[in-house]
């Protein structure tokens, strides 16, 4: 009898808790409403007023802003066109705001205003993730580029019209061209977007400017990457080039790469004016690309381009544009190719830019040595001793 009430005592005992615990829950949730519904105005009006203040800062003389959601998209698929709103003073529309998105050294958000000549009110970043000491500069408000001016304070009364080019319309960050490439970008196509909506709805000046669009990515095969190479060529262009494989049977392994594919390229006479290299390697995923280079007598690289490539879609895809590969053109096999002197690394894609380039180096140094045996010239003392970029990084 004593267990049996020992256990009845038990059980009410956990119906006991089991009910104070659920009061509590509904109590806790009741009380969470309660909050909810007190602060989520208060929130809202901290968000509007803080992004009211961005905008004020970008466009001074505009005493209200009113968002729009019909405008174009960016057509430039690497940058997002996020929002836009209309600047408007007295109740009337007097340019617009746009905030941008994209690549740049890593990547960056923009807000920039416009007027209805198309000229620019004021850029402010929201958003910057470069390196730190180079293209955080870019946001740094002690920060003064060649005009005396804060590196973003310089686009203000630039004129969209003269387009936005690093060196020649404005200042560079010191140290930071790629990220300084990167906001001319962004600021491209907010301008353009931006203008286009304030000349179609409101009368604003029509801009002259064509819509900015980013190369097109794309992959060769060996062969037709040579095709398209000595298309790209002035020097061969005219030529109706044929392709004699003389890959070697025995498998070369160079600085951690390998070679896949030797060959000669010859013109419509028989006679050989090119070497073909491909080769494979790492990039920002192991075993991850592979390149070819086409070296001409004289030991210059007449062209290289990307046969296959595993990286990222949205950053390391973008090697594949003809905007990065060729850069390597006209070029020595002789040279280092490193990042930052002699070529450009794609924005937001380092690693594959600076793996590429090594693959195209050792490539075109293996096609000029072909060549020797060809009439081409030979290769300077030391070369052989070349040093790559080697940023690797397996996903």
């Amino acid at each position: 009898m004593s267990e049996e009430k020992t256990e009845s005592n038990s059980v009410f005992s956990m119906v006991k808790l089991g009910l104070v615990l659920a009061a509590f829950a509904v109590v806790s949730c009741a009380l969470l409403a309660v909050v909810n519904n007190v602060t989520s105005p208060v929130i809202a009006q901290n968000q509007v007023k803080k992004a009211n203040e961005k905008m004020k800062a970008v466009f001074a003389d505009a005493d209200s802003f009113e968002e729009v959601n019909d405008f174009a998209p960016s057509t430039d698929s690497s940058i997002s066109i996020q929002k836009m709103y209309l600047a408007k003073k007295g109740g009337s529309v007097v340019g617009a705001v746009v905030q941008v998105a994209g690549p740049t050294y890593d990547k960056a958000t923009i807000i920039l205003g416009i007027d209805l000549t198309q000229t620019v009110t004021g850029v402010q970043f929201l958003e910057l993730s470069d390196s730190p000491g180079f293209g955080l500069k870019a946001n740094d408000p002690t920060y003064k580029v060649k005009s005396g001016s804060t590196f973003y304070g310089q686009f203000a009364g630039k004129k969209a019209s003269g387009g936005f080019k690093a060196g020649e319309t404005f200042d560079a960050v010191s140290g930071a061209t790629i990220t300084s490439k990167g906001v001319a970008g962004l600021l491209t196509q907010g301008t353009y977007s931006a203008g286009l909506y304030l000349s179609e709805k409101y009368g604003g000046e029509s801009s002259s400017i064509e819509a900015p669009v980013a190369d097109e990515q794309k992959l060769f095969t060996f062969e037709d990457a040579i095709s398209d190479i000595n298309s790209s060529s002035e020097a061969t262009s005219t030529e109706s080039v044929s392709i004699e494989d003389i890959t070697s049977a025995e498998q070369k392994i160079i600085h951690n790469m390998i070679v896949n594919k030797e060959a000669l390229v010859k013109d419509s006479n028989g006679n050989v004016i090119e070497a073909a290299v491909s080769v494979s390697g790492q990039t920002y995923s192991e075993n991850g690309g592979t390149v070819i280079a086409v070296v001409n007598k004289d030991r210059t690289i007449v062209g290289s381009r990307i046969i296959f490539l595993k990286d990222s879609p949205s950053q390391g895809q973008n090697t594949t544009r003809s905007s990065f590969y060729s850069q390597f053109s006209g070029k020595s096999a002789d040279q280092d190719l490193r990042s930052g002197t002699d070529f450009d690394a794609v924005s937001g894609a380092t690693i594959s830019s600076d793996c590429i380039a090594d693959m195209v180096k050792v490539a075109s140094y293996e096609a000029a040595a072909i060549m020797e045996n060809y009439g081409g010239v030979s290769a300077p003392g030391g070369s052989a001793d070349y040093s790559l970029n080697e940023n690797y990084l397996e996903e």
